[in-house]
């Protein structure tokens, strides 16, 4: 059963709308016209309208200002910072022309450092301390993004609806109202067995498309949320399905046999 279980959390893809999905959610704004840029500034004129912006670390996309571009600063406290600036990450929104609706700049974007699975028992209060690596009583947008939500597209977004004061840093109060739309901080407030029986309205020990909406809140992307947790297609999820999504979100995603099984051959491929 417990390998079951692992199959089924491996089969998962976590949800990119609403609540967001996990600590180190990936940018999906790929592609050369695509609308929605994520990545990192890499170059931006003298006169600070055109900006080449490397997107999901392998395109370069070129893109350009004009008299109605909207600009964001997220996560920058000090006001004389608050320009565009090589190194700094960059969410944008553009037609295919490569001229920008809005574009948001944040710090740089560091990598994930999962805190572990004690995170899931802390309390905001402790949450908080823990994250707060430089112990100035406030969350920055990379420790943010480094331990709570990691996500070139989405995050921006998430920190400066939760900075309400706009002063580039999350208090107490202001990190405490953005973890209520972090997913994984969500559901570990609860025991998997108790968001089930919460969510089946019908008590037929089964949940529906609809009633898998009360745990997964991903708008338009449930369905495919919802078939990759059906792991026997049978059309409405388990006690013991809805489980496994839930550790999937709460302890991130593990590798399935099949795929363990790839690993192992290619390197030992590799080896001789």
């Amino acid at each position: 059963m417990s390998d079951r279980i692992n199959q089924v959390i491996a089969c998962v893809v976590l949800s990119s709308c609403c609540l967001a999905p996990s600590a180190y959610a990936q940018s999906n704004s790929k592609g050369e016209n695509s609308s929605v840029v994520a990545g990192i500034l890499k170059e931006v004129n003298a006169a600070g309208k055109e900006f080449k912006v490397l997107q999901a670390g392998e395109l370069l996309r070129e893109l350009h200002t004009d008299s109605k571009s909207k600009f964001y600063f997220v996560g920058i406290a000090n006001e004389a910072a608050r320009k565009a600036t090589v190194g700094y990450g960059v969410k944008a929104s553009c037609d295919k022309d490569g001229r920008i609706k809005t574009i948001t700049f944040t710090p740089p974007i560091p990598e994930p450092e999962p805190l572990g699975e004690t995170r899931l028992s802390m309390t905001p209060t402790e949450l908080f301390k823990q994250v707060d690596a430089d112990k100035d009583s406030r969350v920055g947008y990379d420790e943010f993004s480094r331990s709570i939500y990691h996500s070139p597209k989405h995050g921006p977004d998430h920190f400066r609806k939760a900075d309400s004061d706009s002063d580039g840093g999350l208090s107490s109060v202001e990190f405490r109202k953005a973890l209520e739309n972090v997913s994984w901080w969500t559901l570990s407030r609860k025991a998997p067995e108790a968001w089930f029986q919460e969510a089946d309205a019908d008590g037929d020990e089964k949940l529906s498309m609809k009633e898998f909406a009360h745990i997964c809140a991903s708008g338009n992307h449930i369905d495919n949320v919802f078939k990759r947790a059906d792991g026997d297609d049978s059309g409405d999820l388990s006690s013991r399905e809805t489980t496994a999504y839930i550790r999937s979100v709460t302890h991130g995603k593990q590798k399935s046999r099949k795929t363990r099984k790839r690993d192992r051959q290619a390197t030992t491929q590799s080896v001789n």
